[in-house]
């Protein structure tokens, strides 16, 4: 108590009411007290271990907290410290403050935990040899894959935490923050592990992702700009990939999660089998594991398709994407954002000219690609939502059919969608522009998608249904859009191309049976081809998408392996 007094500079008998967190791993009995001074406003907070295991542990957080560099950014700091025969205890300032949702500023951290002096060899760092004691039987040819690929390896070292997750750390803001809870921490860690954990913890345990999101979260940030400038500095820019996953099965066999224990170990095989880095043991064993029974497989292949689906407009959201404003972009690309309004004008314009029925949209669709390219997307979803209403509005001008409220509305609404999509989707290979496809998709089976086949054709068979019994002046092609991409996602994209063009042929000729413009085959003609392009560019990109992002990578076949739990 006196020590507790000593902390908040008050007499032992003036403390207020002591809020207590009682906690421990394993066998270590250990509470945490916060202290608050005479206004109520908590100042100190005191880990006490209480027990042997306890005290021991409390022990050797205080003195790694006090071995700490001085300049170290985010690291908590002892205020006092107390050992006894029944207890010990330290005590540090009380932080506020919020867990981060994102590692926005968090490089600044990591690039100051970083050790100066020589590199070292990896096998030599006291994490490498615990996991190297502690990898069983069952993963011993995943080990032994990493630990060849990393053998001679030298790195820079840095001052390691163990668990560096939201919940151990309180931010006012990126650039104002303390990490608590150092008692797996070491002075002398592997670089990059704590950074790997606060993404893959973040995604497995607090947004629940599955493990293809938690791996696209990865990926993205392998592939930033400011990891690649901590690698660089760490001196592990060539060993990433073996350095992650020595960190997920360190994490699994040494950390041992109570919860997340099998997302990440799926995680740890997806990963494996997308660098090629699977043993061959397990990679002979590799197949899809489909649930037996005509149901149960119709079932599973839905799900997956939806899941599909789902993850083509899911984007990454742990790391940080700090853009400059809209406003202090223009400056710069004002000749850029030009073309692309001129570029809208004139279509603009000549859509003006030509008859209301006439399909323009593949040609609106230009400036928005062109600005989510070479800009960023916010400017192409400004472009796209202009282009949806515009369209309908010239059509409402020019043609008394299409004057009616419903009618302009209904048909925003899908050019949005449609516009929308495609800037989402030029988006996303821009952003993977560098990397190249994975391998060549094995042949699509349909005993193995006849389910997902089905759907598709019960889909496209009711979007026609509706399209021929409603107004012929209201636009349909985001509907028939959405069994094409399904079979391009989950087939390949024969499959979605084919589906591509059965999908203009009959919503043209549906055009040409209920539309009022009987008689000028052109504009049919012109519709037919336009629906076309828009329908085959869309299939091209996701295509693309498909083959190059992670969250499809589990759906070719050979890459699947079934997942061990711990």
């Amino acid at each position: 108590m006196q020590f507790l007094a000593q902390q908040v500079a008050m007499p032992a008998t003036q403390l207020s009411t002591i809020p207590i967190m009682f906690g421990g791993m394993d066998y270590k009995s250990r509470v945490v007290l916060l202290l608050c001074d005479e206004n109520q406003r908590p100042v100190r907070v005191v880990k006490v271990g209480l027990n042997s295991q306890g005290q021991k542990a409390t022990d050797d957080e205080a003195a790694l907290l006090e071995q700490l560099p001085a300049d170290a950014r985010g690291c908590a700091r002892i205020t006092g410290r107390l050992s006894t025969s029944t207890l010990s205890a330290f005590a540090m300032d009380y932080f506020p403050g919020d867990s981060p949702v994102d590692d926005d500023g968090m490089e600044y951290f990591f690039h100051g935990c970083l050790n100066s002096g020589p590199s070292v060899p990896l096998e030599s760092l006291q994490l490498w040899r615990n996991m190297a004691a502690k990898v069983p039987e069952a993963d011993l040819d995943s080990w032994h894959i990493l630990n060849a690929a990393l053998a001679g390896k030298t790195v820079r070292t840095a001052v390691y935490h163990g668990d560096f997750s939201p919940w151990n750390i309180r931010a006012i803001n990126s650039k104002n923050f303390q990490v608590l809870d150092w008692e797996r921490g070491q002075l002398q860690g592997v670089p990059g592990w704590d950074w790997f954990h606060f993404i893959v913890q973040t995604s497995i345990l607090a947004k629940r992702h599955s493990a293809e999101r938690a791996a696209a979260e990865i990926e993205q940030l392998i592939h930033s700009s400011r990891f690649k400038k901590y690698a660089d500095a760490a001196e592990i820019s060539g060993i990433i990939q073996p350095l992650l996953l020595g960190y997920l099965l360190h994490y699994l066999w040494v950390f041992r999660p109570s919860e997340g224990g099998k997302t990440t170990r799926e995680l740890f095989d997806l990963l494996s089998a997308r660098w090629q880095m699977t043993p061959p043991r397990r990679a002979a064993a590799a197949t899809s594991f489909l649930p037996s029974g005509l149901g149960a497989g119709a079932k599973f292949q839905i799900k997956s398709a939806l899941a599909d689906l789902s993850n083509l407009f899911w984007e990454p959201s742990v790391n940080s994407k700090v853009q400059p404003s809209l406003g202090a972009q223009f400056p710069t690309h004002w000749p850029l954002i030009f073309l692309s309004g001129l570029l809208f004008a004139i279509v603009a314009t000549i859509q003006g000219r030509a008859n209301a029925h006439m399909i323009f949209l593949p040609f609106y669709l230009v400036p928005c690609a062109l600005l989510t390219w070479k800009l960023d997307r916010r400017w192409g979803i400004l472009m796209a939502t202009i282009a949806a209403l515009i369209g309908p509005i010239i059509q409402s001008i020019k043609e008394l059919g299409f004057h009616h409220l419903e009618i302009v509305l209904w048909n925003s609404l899908m050019r949005f969608i449609a516009l929308q999509s495609c800037v989402l989707f030029v988006d996303h290979i821009r952003k993977k522009k560098s990397s190249h496809s994975f391998l060549n998709d094995p042949p699509a089976k349909f005993t193995e998608h006849w389910a997902v086949i089905l759907t598709s054709g019960l889909l496209f068979i009711m979007v026609g249904a509706i399209d021929y019994f409603t107004n012929p002046n209201m636009g349909f092609l985001p509907l028939y859009l959405l069994p094409c991409m399904m079979l391009t996602l989950v087939l390949d994209f024969t499959w979605g191309i084919v589906t591509a063009f059965v999908a203009a042929v009959a919503s043209s000729l549906i055009e040409y049976f209920t539309s009022p413009i009987h008689g000028v085959i052109e504009i049919y003609e012109w519709n037919f081809f336009m629906r076309l392009a828009f329908l085959s560019i869309v299939i091209l990109m996701l295509n693309r998408i498909r083959r190059e992002s992670i969250l499809f990578f589990p759906h070719k076949a050979y890459s699947f392996v079934k997942p061990q739990t711990t």
